[in-house]
């Protein structure tokens, strides 16, 4: 016999499920979780627009924020998971729309030229960046470029989704000793997507693992519970700076 509480707690778990779920994302609600870092000076910058990974990343994005910014590049950091009331973005979850949306806040920002932009993300954040696409392209102009570091979350093993085409330059940057490659086959069909498709190129990163470029190693477990190493790489990191700095040097002729 199923008690009446039971009853009354499975509905209100699925409701609250559907909630997540069906969660519109305002411009309020971006808003509110929008962090710009500019560089010094009037303007106007490019602008690169952040994704989270699963694990949020607040701290690893705003190192990369101060790169940039040292380089004469803007950086719109989205909290995707506080914006929507956790502390993680989990399997599953899409957030596409996010950086969209704050790229419309950014036209109002007399420090931002949100003609030349682009969108960076990490793990579950790179999948989301190279999943954009379909919110780029009519009332708003495609991304110059998406960076993309050791994306995922397609939930799919040997699977990599790229939703962007030209004029759009992807990038995707991987470790050679990354275990998500090794459990889920990420990295090999990203490279393999990447030598059909003219506008993408694929960087193995020799001796890194996923979250390279983070500054402490950690245990992440993921995939299914198993063991995924973390651990800094700062050559990885610094290989990575050489090749956006390259692309963006050429493209927003900085």
């Amino acid at each position: 016999m199923i008690r009446k509480s039971s009853v009354f707690i499975l509905v209100s778990v699925l409701l609250l499920v559907s909630a997540c779920a069906t969660l519109k994302i305002t411009p309020e609600m971006v808003q509110a979780n929008l962090t710009v870092v500019t560089p010094e000076g009037s303007g106007k910058f490019p602008v690169v627009i952040y994704y989270q990974g699963t694990g949020r990343g607040m701290r690893t994005m705003m190192t990369w924020a101060r790169w940039f910014k040292s380089i004469g590049v803007a950086s719109a950091i989205v909290d995707n998971a506080t914006m929507r009331n956790r502390t993680d973005n989990p399997t599953g979850s899409m957030y596409t729309e996010d950086a969209a949306i704050a790229w419309d806040l950014l036209k109002d920002n007399p420090k931002i030229d949100t003609t030349r932009f682009a969108l960076m993300g990490f793990s579950r954040g790179g999948g989301m960046a190279l999943m954009a696409g379909r919110h780029f392209g009519n009332e708003r102009p495609v991304p110059s470029f998406v960076f993309a570091l050791y994306p995922g979350g397609w939930g799919v093993r040997n699977e990599c989704r790229n939703s962007h085409r030209k004029p759009t330059e992807v990038h995707i940057f991987f470790g050679d000793r990354d275990d998500v490659n090794t459990y889920d086959g990420y990295a090999d069909a990203c490279r393999n997507m990447a030598s059909r498709q003219d506008n993408m190129e694929f960087h193995l990163l020799k001796g890194a693992t996923h979250c390279y470029d983070t500054n402490f190693s950690f245990p992440l477990f993921c995939c299914g519970g198993k063991p995924v190493r973390v651990e800094p790489n700062p050559e990885a990191v610094e290989t990575t700076k050489v090749i956006i700095r390259n692309a963006i040097k050429a493209g927003w002729n900085l």
